[in-house]
């Protein structure tokens, strides 16, 4: 299973370019992923206003190619704004909520699983958890998303901490059924080969074909061959480096929205680099 974490592109003014973000949706479905995240991390929701992320929630629904799912990332840090939000995208016909730890605001597990629950409960979406402790300050531990797991519309997870350990212990403690997704292209075929189910992937931004390849086949080859790419996504801050790299392969992306800003000099010939040795290593195999 693999599900794209969308970039949301930009014009040259600033404002949100829809003609590229359908071009977007139609790419990634014509080369076989399952679904894309809407404002995801790499979609950038923190960076749009209110008003943006209805008009483009509502834009992917509509634009989306019959059989793409959609996932919407609808969690904040306050709670009846996250509940507003994940009703919102159900009602314009979401597959699921992706619903991320609450972040600066930081709290205990018991805290965590109280807050996801009550989501849960008022929204009656299918929600995936989103632990990514690097963005939000805490890490959500195996134990209460095994707990959350019980919860019959808390369907999924997508981890982002990088544990090996935490993504067995999850999968010894929940059911067959609970979808555990990567949240680290670089650990999704480690993942994929401890029992978990699929990735939301940065990657597949760029190379949409071959990472769904590398995970239906469980292919180590292009793991390999892409696995220069997974590490230099996050030489800088996702999603700085990832939208140059689309800039590098034709892609309407424009400017980037502050706070993040183009990649160093540095960066740049760095990113370059590892784009034309992916390319040179995929049309090897």
């Amino acid at each position: 299973m693999v599900w794209t974490a969308l970039i949301t592109p930009y014009r040259e003014d600033g404002s949100v370019n829809y003609d590229e973000y359908a071009r977007l949706l139609e790419e990634q479905f014509k080369a076989g992923v399952d679904g894309v995240l809407v404002l995801g991390t790499t979609g950038e929701a923190p960076s749009l206003s209110d008003e943006e992320k209805l008009v483009l929630y509502e834009f992917a629904v509509r634009n989306a190619p019959k059989g793409l799912k959609l996932m919407a990332g609808s969690g904040t840090n306050n709670l009846q704004k996250t509940i507003r939000w994940t009703s919102k995208v159900m009602d314009l016909g979401y597959d699921y909520a992706l619903v991320v730890v609450p972040y600066y605001l930081k709290t205990s597990q018991e805290g965590l699983y109280r807050y996801f629950r009550r989501v849960a409960e008022e929204t009656g979406a299918p929600i995936i958890l989103y632990n990514v402790p690097g963005r939000t300050g805490t890490n959500m531990l195996p134990g209460t998303i095994v707990r959350l797991a019980e919860v019959e519309n808390i369907v999924g997870v997508k981890e982002a901490s990088g544990s090996d350990d935490a993504i067995s212990e999850i999968l010894i403690g929940v059911p067959d059924d609970f979808l555990v997704l990567s949240g680290d292209d670089s650990k999704t075929l480690p993942f994929l080969s401890l029992g978990a189910h699929g990735v939301i992937s940065v990657a597949s931004n760029l190379f949409p074909a071959q990472v769904s390849e590398m995970v239906r086949r469980r292919d180590v080859r292009v793991h390999r061959a892409l696995f220069p790419l997974f590490k230099a996504l996050f030489v800088e801050p996702n999603p700085i480096p990832v939208r140059y790299f689309m800039g590098l392969m034709g892609y309407d992306v424009g400017p980037y929205r502050l706070p993040l800003v183009e990649p160093s000099q540095e960066t740049k010939a760095l990113l370059r680099k590892v784009l034309a040795e992916v390319q040179e290593r995929l049309r090897s195999l």
